[in-house]
């Protein structure tokens, strides 16, 4: 088995990201690059190499964690199938709109950013929970789903990661654990506020949503929303009241998933909501919410059993495709790490250079490597315990050299058109995946601009201090 690559073992995760934004056929990019970096590994024994492909996909397939994921991502959209099929979301809809919480853009795109700061529990959780409350009112009002997509995936994992009281926090604390931190907890808590890039992106995107603005590809998709509401507007009737049993069956289903978080991952810690089973909670969150929006679609409107079947059905159906994708993203991602592209990328960008650029050296080097294996976890993985002993050996503040590894892997959530986030984010909101990606990056990359010049600030007080 080759493991040693050099350059080579980048080249998956590239062919992956260049052929996904060349043709839009993200699952036969992911396919690509996942056999690529199989006979990478095994060349020239290619009979070796495709037995290898088949077998990771296999595992990938069947890990137990990975069938709470592939359980939870059908069951989120089993959920909001039967709230739509049901008819419950068009009366929330007409509730949000009679009662003008977002009676304009301004208002809806704030009421989706407060959203995904509000569920900080699970990020997944939380870009589904906003995007596909928000959409609805954004295709009123001529907001274009790819701004919607963008914000929800702007707020929901830099929060996730500010206020780590989820399976990102007891991930990374783990981590740190490890290695020769006297207080761990404390350490994590101390670089939440260094994690620059976390909250660069959080406040730009609250001044996007306050103000609309829109730069690069955006602009084309939000004139042509606007047209198109223009439109409807001229041919949609005046809406009936809302119904408020089916309007309290939406909330009570929202706030249940939400508020099952945590309550499950202190029921899994053992009364620690930091040791909990992050993937096991989110699971029974979704699934009792299930329970609920079905109970209180025919409860609250009379939905038929065989409409609420159908519901989750059409709902898991449709988001069947980001199952598939999430599959080959984490087998690729898998596949990647074995390449040892991350400690490639280590040894290419760790050279001797001035003390101060560190910080930002570390950033952009989990940036990098983010970006090409598309996993924030997979980054935290390789890179705090590159970053850590690093802190430690050259006198550098280590919450500084974490809060650097983490912002990095978070950019990676952004950036990256093979990143799990970015893909949900897609499919919440309902925007073409690779449109989101193109839309998106260039507020990424405005907030990775300030991240450097934050971290080398910081870099440079360190070290005449």
């Amino acid at each position: 088995m080759n493991t040693e690559l050099g350059w080579l073992s980048l080249l998956p995760s590239l062919l992956a990201i260049l052929v996904a934004i060349a043709t839009r056929r993200v699952i036969w990019a992911l396919l690509g690059g996942v056999i690529l970096a199989h006979g990478l590994l095994f060349m020239p024994a290619w009979t070796d190499a495709g037995m290898s492909a088949a077998t990771g996909l296999y595992e990938t397939l069947t890990a137990p964690n990975n069938l709470l994921i592939w359980g939870f991502t059908l069951g989120i959209g089993a959920l909001f199938g039967v709230l739509e099929q049901g008819g419950t979301f068009r009366h929330f809809v007409r509730a949000l709109e009679n009662k003008q919480f977002v009676p304009n853009r301004r208002r809806a795109r704030l009421f989706t950013w407060m959203l995904g700061v509000v569920v900080f529990i699970e990020s997944n959780v939380s870009i589904m929970t906003s995007g596909t409350t928000s959409r609805p009112v954004y295709d009123k009002l001529g907001i274009s789903r790819q701004k919607l997509a963008y914000i929800i995936d702007s707020t929901c994992a830099p929060v996730c990661i500010l206020i780590p009281l989820n399976a990102w926090g007891a991930f990374n604390l783990g981590l740190i654990s490890q290695q020769d931190i006297a207080d761990p907890l404390m350490v994590l808590a101390g670089s939440v506020v260094l994690n620059a890039y976390a909250v660069f992106a959080l406040f730009l995107a609250l001044w996007v949503a306050w103000s609309g603005w829109s730069i690069g590809p955006m602009k084309r998709f939000e004139l042509a929303a606007q047209a198109q509401a223009a439109e409807q507007d001229d041919a949609t009737p005046e809406q009936q009241p809302a119904h408020k049993g089916a309007v309290t069956t939406v909330l009570v289903t929202l706030i249940t998933m939400v508020a099952m978080v945590p309550v499950m991952l202190y029921i899994t810690g053992d009364g620690s909501i930091i040791r909990g089973r992050g993937m096991q909670s989110v699971f029974v969150a979704i699934y009792v919410a299930l329970g609920l929006a079905l109970i209180g679609s025919w409860w609250s409107l009379g939905t038929s059993w065989a409409r609420l079947g159908r519901g989750i059905v059409t709902g898991a159906w449709k988001i069947l495709p980001l199952a598939l994708i999430l599959w080959l993203a984490i087998a690729l991602g898998d596949v990647t790490r074995t390449l040892g592209s991350g400690e490639y990328l280590a040894g290419v960008l760790n050279e001797a250079l001035p003390l101060y650029v560190l910080p930002a050296l570390v950033f952009i080097l989990a940036a990098l490597t983010a970006f090409a294996i598309g996993s924030s976890w997979g980054t935290f993985a390789l890179m705090l315990p590159l970053a850590i002993p690093l802190g430690l050996s050259l006198g550098i503040p280590v919450p500084l050299m974490i809060g650097a590894a983490l912002a990095g892997g978070i950019f990676g959530d952004h950036a990256s058109p093979i990143s799990d986030t970015t893909i949900i984010a897609s499919l919440a909101s309902g925007s073409d995946h690779i449109d989101h990606v193109r839309t998106q990056l260039p507020y990424a990359l405005l907030a990775a601009g300030f991240t450097i010049v934050f971290y080398l600030v910081a870099g440079l007080y360190v070290t005449l201090s």
